[in-house]
């Protein structure tokens, strides 16, 4: 019964080194093939994407420069306001201030639709390009037998490797489909 006992003990350990020692060499074979991606880069440096910042920085520099003209006005009003505030009555100061406060709340209201407007034009000029890139990236993950396709910039992923970034092929692929 002893020899029994130490035979199963004997075995067990073995079993236990085998699986202990092949682990390791399973895992990478489970992993498969990975590959990361810099969406932002290629955002910025395909066709669609170059084109589509270019009417983008045109449509928020005519925002920004209507923004600065009404805010030029603000400056010119409040300098105005405090050169002449000791001269005026102190009804009319008062009526000055609160023109001076309505304007100021009509700027901030300006500048919020400006920038709503621009986050609205930013998502209708992006989102088909997204979409066609999406099918990029699908196709080149099933041709080039990809398991996972990552984005590089996302949280938690701290370090790839140069080897396995394919935006490059993903901006050439994109713009050769244009």
């Amino acid at each position: 019964m002893k020899k029994w006992i130490k035979n199963c003990l004997f075995l067990s350990l073995i079993l236990g080194l085998m699986v202990l020692f092949a682990a390791p060499h399973a895992v990478p074979a489970a992993a498969g093939k990975m590959a990361v991606i810099n969406m932002q880069k290629v955002l910025r440096n395909c066709e669609a994407g170059k084109k589509a910042m270019e009417s983008l920085n045109k449509k928020f520099d005519t925002l920004q420069a209507k923004l600065k003209r009404k805010q030029e006005q603000l400056k010119a009003f409040k300098a105005d306001l405090e050169k002449k505030a000791p001269l005026l009555s102190e009804e009319a100061r008062l009526e000055k201030e609160r023109e001076y406060k309505r304007m100021l709340r009509e700027f901030k209201g300006q500048s919020d639709d400006a920038q709503f407007e621009m986050r609205q034009l930013e998502t209708k000029v992006m989102e088909p390009i997204l979409k066609d890139l999406e099918s990029v990236v699908n196709k080149i993950g099933q041709e080039k037998g990809y398991t996972i396709i990552l984005e590089k910039n996302m949280p938690g992923l701290y370090y790839s490797s140069p080897a396995i970034d394919i935006t490059e092929d993903v901006i050439k692929e994109y713009d050769k489909r244009r």
